[in-house]
C-alpha cells in the first residue's frame, strides 16, 4: 500500500495542505510547530479514524472559524492486483463521517471501511500501526534508563504480529484465573466448589449431633424466659422509684433556685429604696464635674495670688542695678592675633631665604589672618565703654518699674476671679470647697456601688418590673416546692440519697436483665440454629454428591485449559524464536552499516528478545544497554526495521518515521537513512524531520512553513 495523496483541511496546524508523497522516500521537513506531527496524525486518522477525546474541537485549527470542520483525505495504491482508492474522513462536532471509494464501490460505515483498509494495508488497528510501521523519535529516548524498555517494545512489535495467538493466550489465561479466582474479592469457582464439598461433608457429620442438642436447647430456653420475666418485673418497679427520686431531686433544685431568687429580689428591692433615698441627699445641687472644675480653677487662682504677693513683697531698688564690666574676651583675641602675625611673617621670611615657593604664600596668609583677629579684638574693647554701660542701666530700671504695675493689676484680677468662683460654689473659702467636693465624691461613689450591685442582681439595665412582686412570687414558688417534697415521704426528705440508691438498684437490675436476655437469646439462638432433622440430613447427603460432581467437572476443565495454554505458550515461544533468528540475520547487516563496521555481530535472546553485540575492546559479548544512548537507539531502530518485515507478512504498509535520527551524529544518521532507503523497493517511507541534511537522499522533499503569528506586547492594563 502506497499513499499517493494526503490532503488536510482545518486540521491542527494546517488550513489546507495537499501532499503527494513519492513512492519511495519522502522527506517532510519544517521547523518546530510547522505541522509535521499534524501530518503524521492525519495519516493515522485517515487509516483508523480514531480522533480521541474532544473530537473535531480538539482537531480544529486554532485560527479557523468556529464552524470550520477538520477533515482528511488520503488516496492510495493497492498491491498486486488490488485496486487503489481514496478515503475521506470529516470530524464534525459529535460525529465522524467516512467515505471509502474503491472503484465503483463506496463504503460509508466506519467499521466496514476500517476492515477494508486493514485488508489492504495489513495493519488492523492504530496500536498495531504504532508498534510496527510507525517509529517516533521519543521511542529511542530513555531506552538506557529503563531496564525493560528495549525488550518490552520489541516484544510488543512481535506480539502485534501474532495478535490472534496472543489474544487466545490472554483469553485462556483469563479463564484459568477466573476458575482459580485470581484477582477476585472471594474464592474462585474451583476453590468454592472444593470448599462447598468440605462444608457439606461437615454438615452431614454434624447433623445427628445437632438433633440431640436441640431438645436440651428447648429446655434451656424455657428456663431463660421465666428468669427474664421475673427480672423485668423487678426492674420496672425499681425504675418507678428512680423516676420519683429524680422528680424529688428536680423539686429540691427548683426550691433552692426559688429561694435564691427570693434573696436576690429582696436585696434588689432594698437597693432600689436606698438608691432613691440617696439621690435625694446629695451634699450639693451642683453636678460633680462642675464642682471639680470650679475647685480646680479655685486652686489655680489661689496659687496665682500667692505667687503675685510674693513678687510684690519687695520695693524696687535701682541702686543694685549694675551693668556688666567690659568683657575680657578681646584680650585673648589680641594675644592670638599678635602671635599669629609674628609667626606668619617669620615663616615667610625664612621660607623666602631657604626655599622660595608655596611656603612663602602660607606665611603671608597666616600674617593676614592675625591682622583680621586684631580688628575683631579692637571692636570688642570699644563695646565696653562707660557711656554704653550707663545706657544699659537706665533701660533696666525702666523695665522693673513697668513690671510692678503689671503684677499689681494681675493680683487684682486674680482676687476678683477667686471671689466669683467661691460665690458660684456657694462656699466661703478653698477649704470649705475642698470638704464639699470630698463629701459629694463619697456620696456619688456610694450611689454607684449600689447601682452596680443592683445591675449584678437584675441585669444591665435593671428590669423595670416590680421587684417586690418578683420577690413574693419567688417565695411562693419555694413554698410550693417544699409542700410537694413533703408529700413524697422518705424520698422527699432526702432526694439525693434516694436518687443515688435507686440508680444503683436500677443499674444492678439492668445488668441482671441484660444477662437474662443474653441467656434467653443464647438459648433461642441455639434453638433457631438447630433446625436439623432427618430429612435435612438426607438432603445434605444428596447435596454432597452433587457438589463432588461439580468439583470433578471443574478440575477436569482446569486440566484441559492448562494443556491448551501450555501448547499456545510453546507456539508463542516458537514465534519469539523465529523473531530472534530473523532479527539476528537482518540486524547484523544494518548495524554494521550504521556504525561503520564497529559492531558486526548480534545475538538476540529467544525468550525476551534481549540483544547483545560483540565488543572488540573486550573481545566479548555485551548487552546493548551498556552502549551509549545514541548507539542503543540505532540498535533499536535496526531491530524495528527488521521486525516490520516479519510482522506485516506479505503486506507493505507505508512506514512513517518521526525524526528517529535526531540523536545520531551526521555520519551514522546518513548511513541509517541509507538503510531506510533500502526498504523503499518494498515500502513507502515518509520521514518527518527538522533537518535538511536528508534532502539529497529523498525522492521528494516537502517543506512546511513555521507559523508567523506572534504574541503582542502586553499593555499596561494587561501587565497589571
Amino acid at each position: 500500500m502506497r499513499i499517493t495523496r494526503l490532503r488536510l483541511r482545518n486540521l491542527r496546524r494546517h488550513a489546507d495542505l495537499d501532499l503527494q508523497p513519492a513512492p519511495g522516500l519522502t522527506v517532510v521537513r519544517g521547523p518546530n510547530e510547522s505541522g509535521k506531527t499534524s501530518v503524521q496524525l492525519a495519516i493515522e486518522l485517515a487509516l483508523f479514524g480514531e480522533d480521541g477525546p474532544g473530537g473535531g474541537a480538539r482537531l480544529r485549527r486554532w485560527s479557523s472559524p468556529g464552524n470550520a470542520v477538520p477533515s482528511v483525505e488520503l488516496a492510495f495504491e493497492g498491491e498486486g492486483e488490488e485496486a487503489g482508492g481514496s478515503i475521506e474522513r470529516v470530524f464534525a462536532a459529535g460525529a465522524t463521517t467516512v467515505k471509502l471509494h474503491m472503484g465503483s464501490q463506496t463504503i460509508s460505515t466506519p467499521a466496514d471501511a476500517n476492515a477494508r483498509l486493514a485488508e489492504i494495508s495489513g495493519i488492523p488497528t492504530l496500536p498495531f500501526f504504532r508498534s510496527s510501521a510507525s517509529i517516533h523519535h521519543e521511542e529511542l529516548a530513555g531506552l538506557a534508563r529503563d531496564d525493560q524498555a528495549l525488550r518490552t517494545r520489541l516484544s510488543a512489535s512481535v506480539s502485534a504480529a501474532d495478535r490472534d495467538l496472543r489474544r487466545a493466550m490472554a483469553d485462556l489465561e483469563a479463564t484459568v484465573r477466573a476458575i482459580d479466582g485470581d484477582g477476585l474479592p472471594g474464592p474462585g469457582p474451583l476453590r468454592a466448589a472444593s470448599d462447598e464439598v468440605a462444608r457439606i461433608e461437615g454438615d452431614v457429620q454434624r447433623g445427628e449431633g445437632e438433633l440431640a442438642r436441640l431438645a436440651r436447647d428447648h429446655e434451656a430456653l424455657a428456663a431463660a424466659r421465666s428468669t427474664l420475666a421475673e427480672v423485668e418485673a423487678q426492674l420496672e418497679s425499681d425504675r418507678e422509684l428512680l423516676a420519683a427520686s429524680e422528680e424529688a431531686a428536680t423539686l429540691l433544685a427548683e426550691q433552692r433556685e426559688a429561694e435564691a431568687r427570693y434573696e436576690r429580689f429582696r436585696r434588689a428591692a432594698q437597693l432600689r429604696a436606698d438608691i432613691a433615698e440617696a439621690e435625694e441627699r446629695h451634699p450639693t445641687l451642683l453636678p460633680l464635674p462642675v464642682l471639680r472644675d470650679g475647685l480646680s480653677r479655685l486652686r489655680g487662682l489661689e496659687e496665682t495670688i500667692a505667687a503675685l504677693h510674693a513678687q510684690l513683697g519687695d520695693e524696687v531698688d535701682v541702686s543694685t542695678i549694675e551693668t556688666a564690666p567690659p568683657g575680657q574676651a578681646w584680650r585673648r583675641f589680641a594675644v592670638a592675633s599678635i602671635l599669629l602675625t609674628l609667626a606668619g611673617v617669620a615663616a615667610a621670611v625664612v621660607a623666602g631665604i631657604l626655599a622660595p615657593g608655596p611656603a612663602v604664600a602660607i606665611g603671608l596668609v597666616a600674617a593676614v589672618l592675625g591682622l583680621l583677629i586684631a580688628i575683631v579684638a579692637l571692636r570688642q574693647r570699644r563695646g565696653g565703654t562707660v557711656e554704653h554701660r550707663q545706657q544699659l542701666r537706665g533701660e533696666q530700671i525702666a523695665r522693673r518699674l513697668r513690671g510692678r504695675s503689671i503684677l499689681e493689676q494681675e493680683l487684682r484680677d486674680a482676687t476678683k476671679d477667686r471671689e466669683a468662683t467661691l460665690a458660684g460654689l456657694g462656699q466661703a473659702d478653698l477649704a470649705a470647697a475642698e470638704r464639699l467636693l470630698a463629701d459629694e465624691e463619697q456620696h456619688v461613689t456610694s450611689v454607684a456601688e449600689m447601682r452596680g450591685e443592683l445591675r449584678g442582681l437584675l441585669g444591665d439595665p435593671p428590669t423595670t418590673e416590680d421587684v417586690a412582686l418578683l420577690r413574693d412570687r419567688a417565695s411562693a414558688d419555694a413554698e410550693h416546692r417544699r409542700h410537694e417534697l413533703g408529700r413524697m415521704g422518705e424520698i422527699g426528705k432526702d432526694p439525693a440519697a434516694s436518687l443515688e440508691r435507686y440508680r444503683g438498684t436500677v443499674r444492678d437490675g439492668e445488668s441482671r436483665r441484660d444477662r437474662a436476655m443474653a441467656d434467653e437469646a443464647g438459648a433461642r439462638g441455639r434453638v433457631d440454629g438447630n433446625p436439623i432433622d432427618a430429612e435435612e440430613v438426607a438432603a445434605g447427603i444428596e447435596a454432597l454428591a452433587a457438589a463432588r460432581e461439580r468439583l470433578a467437572a471443574l478440575e477436569r476443565r482446569r486440566r484441559i485449559l492448562d494443556g491448551t495454554l501450555s501448547a499456545l505458550r510453546a507456539a508463542d515461544a516458537a514465534s519469539m524464536k523465529r523473531a530472534a533468528r530473523f532479527l539476528e540475520q537482518r540486524m547484523a547487516r544494518d548495524i554494521e552499516w550504521i556504525t561503520g563496521g564497529r559492531y558486526r555481530r548480534v545475538q538476540v535472546g529467544e525468550d525476551d528478545l534481549s540483544i547483545r553485540t560483540w565488543a572488540p575492546e573486550l573481545d566479548a559479548w555485551v548487552d546493548v544497554r551498556d552502549l551509549s544512548e545514541a548507539t542503543l537507539g540505532q540498535v533499536y531502530l535496526a531491530a524495528r526495521l527488521g521486525l516490520v518485515r516479519q510482522v506485516t507478512n506479505e503486506r507493505h504498509p507505508p512506514l512513517v518515521l518521526e525524526d528517529p535520527f535526531v540523536g545520531f551524529d551526521d555520519a551514522r544518521a546518513i548511513r541509517a537513512l541509507e538503510v531506510v532507503r533500502g526498504l523503499t523497493s518494498e515500502y513507502q517511507v515518509i520521514l518527518l524531520t527538522c533537518s535538511d541534511r536528508y534532502d539529497e537522499y529523498a525522492d521528494r522533499v516537502v517543506v512546511l512553513e513555521s507559523p508567523i503569528e506572534r504574541d503582542a506586547p502586553a499593555t499596561a492594563a494587561e501587565g497589571l
